[in-house]
């Protein structure tokens, strides 16, 4: 018969058969397991959780300098707390691995070490639970060693949160201070280089440029103004040199005229019977006559109506002034002529032209309009000195005016880059109060801290080796040991145990058997 024919009744009677082929290897298997179990040594686990407090007053508060996430941070102490000094350290204290290190270097222990320690951030079903706490565990072969061990681990970790808290807000603070102080000094520095451009650029500032074009249009109506006060004072020096000529060359028809006639000044007007020898007189008539021709063709706002004014008024004073000496002029000498003749007994007039070359009121005339003539001159020239001035401050105030715009940016990237020094400034003095806050508070140990929520407990049973394991492992060895000599000893056997085992192996039918008496009997 086929093995792939023989039914599972053939196998279960095979292993009924063989039992003991079985049983004897499984137990000794499970013997050597039980051994093994006993020999190999025990290690032993501890763990502890440890519970990672928030800082007691909210961030809004006092904002922490420790930024960085718990996992960040875990590492960081980790790799400090794991270092080969740190633990070298509570290898001595602990007196851990004696017999390891006296046949290796310390170097290879502490290695050792390290991968017996594990530190964990929990990830469990509490999610804040797991996001804010993490535990320790170490493994060894003594519990309460191990159990020691663990707390001291955990007592480090706690210390070095609470000194790397410390200097890294206390970094920050230094840190702030020394930039502070960097920005400072940039910033009396900029300060500085404001102030001298102010005081360089003094009067072509931006904020100066509605002052300056007031000022300039002033200075240029003054010039306006000067400029007639210097026409004005020359009209006047033109006048009186006019009148100075005239009184030295007196005109020898004036003898044989009579007397001017009387002349009446009615208002602004002159009225004389005809015309007068002075050449003021004439001029200031000539005017009023164009200034009557000028109204009859513009307005009063005219232009040349306005030019014909101002020159009559000017000139009004000195005509009134020579309308008035030859007034008196004119009586003086009529008083004369009359003593004259009758102390001659002459019927007639007396020779002008005589009388004005002795004439001490014509010395007089003559002395007053030369000081007037000259004072008229340095007039003039003094109000072209001041024209000219003023023109300079024109030509200077112009400058200023045409110099604002290039100024005005040069001060604006000035106050630019000062506004951002002062604007970082401001923020470093206010992280840096900030910064003192969070010192203080991390010295007082209000931030967040690490705190033992489950210390380590003394580990009843090792984790190492794992008796369930290794019996299950020494039972299934056994038992296929077992199986395969059993399944051995019955294919060296070649006696039929079955009928239809004799039938599969002659082809013939079987007739009949032959039962077995002590099998019955039993």
């Amino acid at each position: 018969m086929d093995e792939q024919e023989k039914p599972i009744k053939f196998y279960l009677e095979m292993a009924i058969r063989r039992k003991w082929y079985i049983i004897f290897p499984l137990a000794i298997s499970i013997v050597v397991s039980f051994a093994v179990y006993k020999y190999l040594p025990k290690i032993y686990r501890a763990t502890t959780l440890v519970l990672v407090q928030p800082q007691i007053i909210p961030d809004n508060y006092v904002r922490s300098t420790v930024t960085t996430s718990i996992a960040d941070q875990l590492s960081t102490i980790s790799q400090e707390i794991l270092s080969g000094t740190r633990l070298e350290k509570v290898i001595h204290a602990f007196n851990l691995y004696p017999d390891l290190r006296n046949k290796v270097p310390i170097d290879e222990v502490i290695e050792i070490m390290k991968k017996s320690i594990e530190v964990t951030l929990q990830t469990g079903a509490s999610r804040d639970r797991a996001q804010n706490t993490f535990s320790i565990s170490y493994e060894g072969r003594d519990p309460r060693t191990v159990m020691g061990v663990v707390n001291q681990l955990s007592s480090m970790f706690i210390e070095e949160n609470v000194k790397a808290r410390e200097q890294q807000a206390e970094s920050t603070s230094i840190f702030l201070s020394k930039e502070l102080s960097n920005i400072e000094s940039q910033l009396i520095v900029k300060e500085g280089e404001i102030k001298h451009f102010r005081e360089r650029n003094m009067g072509k500032l931006p904020q100066q440029l509605d002052a300056n074009l007031r000022i300039l249009e002033r200075l240029q109506q003054q010039v306006t103004n000067i400029h007639t006060s210097i026409k004005a004072a020359e009209d006047r020096s033109m006048i009186f040199q006019n009148q100075i000529d005239q009184l030295r060359k007196p005109s020898p028809s004036q003898i044989s005229r009579n007397a001017p006639r009387e002349q009446r000044v009615m208002g602004e007007e002159i009225l004389p019977e005809r015309t007068s020898d002075d050449p003021v007189i004439n001029q200031w008539n000539l005017l009023k006559r164009e200034l009557n021709v000028a109204r009859s063709k513009y307005t009063e706002n005219h232009p040349d109506v306005i030019d014909l004014k101002r020159k009559i008024s000017n000139l009004e004073p000195a005509v009134k002034e020579i309308l008035e000496k030859q007034k008196a002029l004119n009586e003086t000498r009529q008083k004369e002529m009359i003593a004259r003749q009758e102390r001659a007994g002459v019927q007639g007039r007396i020779s002008l032209e005589g009388m004005e070359s002795i004439d001490p009121s014509t010395d007089r005339l003559l002395t007053q309009y030369h000081e007037q003539y000259t004072s008229s001159l340095l007039e003039a020239e003094r109000l072209k000195a001041e024209e000219k001035k003023v023109k300079e401050e024109i030509l200077l105030y112009q400058k200023r005016i045409e110099d604002t715009p290039k100024l005005e940016q040069e001060l604006t990237l000035l106050n630019r880059d000062y506004d951002l020094l002062k604007s970082t400034y401001q923020s470093l003095k206010d992280k840096k109060l900030q910064s003192q806050m969070a010192e203080n508070y991390e010295k007082k140990h209000l931030g967040g801290q690490f705190k033992i929520l489950d210390p380590a407990r003394f580990p009843e049973k090792p984790v190492r080796p794992n008796r369930d394991k290794i019996l299950l492992t020494g039972a299934f060895i056994g038992l296929v040991a077992g199986l395969g000599l059993a399944w051995f000893r019955e294919s060296l056997d070649e006696s039929f145990h079955s009928e239809e085992e004799l039938e599969a192996d002659l082809e013939l039918p079987l007739l009949a058997t032959l039962p077995n008496l002590n099998e019955e009997r039993d």
